[in-house]
């Protein structure tokens, strides 16, 4: 199941849906650090498959697609 939250939201572990350049579709990516709240943004360290971690930034109140369930 897939349900649009708050970026602001998100914990350890959850699962959100993201661009990648060179991707033609959206694709998995798991928060896998604690994440960074600041009072403009959130930093997420991110996974995924055949990647390397990186860091995406949000700005409060952003809207994104979180992946929960099988």
């Amino acid at each position: 199941m897939a349900i649009d939250c708050e970026v602001q939201r998100l914990e350890l572990g959850d699962v959100v849906l993201i661009d990648l350049p060179g991707e033609p579709a959206k694709v998995e990516a798991k928060v896998v650090r604690q994440i960074e709240r600041t009072q403009t943004g959130v930093l997420v360290t991110l996974r995924v498959a055949g990647r390397d971690d990186f860091v995406r930034e949000w700005i409060l109140d952003q809207m994104v697609t979180v992946v929960r369930g099988p």
